[in-house]
């Protein structure tokens, strides 16, 4: 199971966003745990994008592909937030909301 998600041509992927994102990454304008959660983003974007455009006969691509996608999911996050705040704050407070329910955490609740 774990041959089938981590290919060599995944593990060049993951590689090359993680490279991407960290180049573009402002820790001083995010933060240390945005900065972190963003290059997290770029990696998974990557490995995703890769895997559906390109075929795995060529590792190396992978790695390329990876880079220019790991550096564009920040900016695509950034502009996400510009173009839509409202839409943006939403979907923070759903995932946050959506986060406190799987570990059970309701103190701000009851307050």
């Amino acid at each position: 199971m774990m041959n089938e998600a981590f290919t060599l041509a995944n593990c060049f992927a993951l590689a090359g966003g993680f490279l991407g994102a960290l180049v573009v990454s402002d820790y001083k304008r995010y933060g240390t745990v945005l900065t972190v959660t963003f290059i997290v983003i770029g990696m998974v974007f990557a490995a995703a994008l890769t895997e559906y455009f390109f075929t795995q006969n060529h590792p190396w691509l992978f790695a390329g592909a990876g880079v220019f996608a790991g550096m564009a999911s920040t900016s695509l996050l950034d502009a996400f937030k510009a173009t839509a705040p409202k839409l943006a704050q939403k979907l923070i407070n759903a995932v946050c909301n959506r986060a406190e329910k799987m570990i059970g955490d309701t103190d701000d609740r009851q307050k």
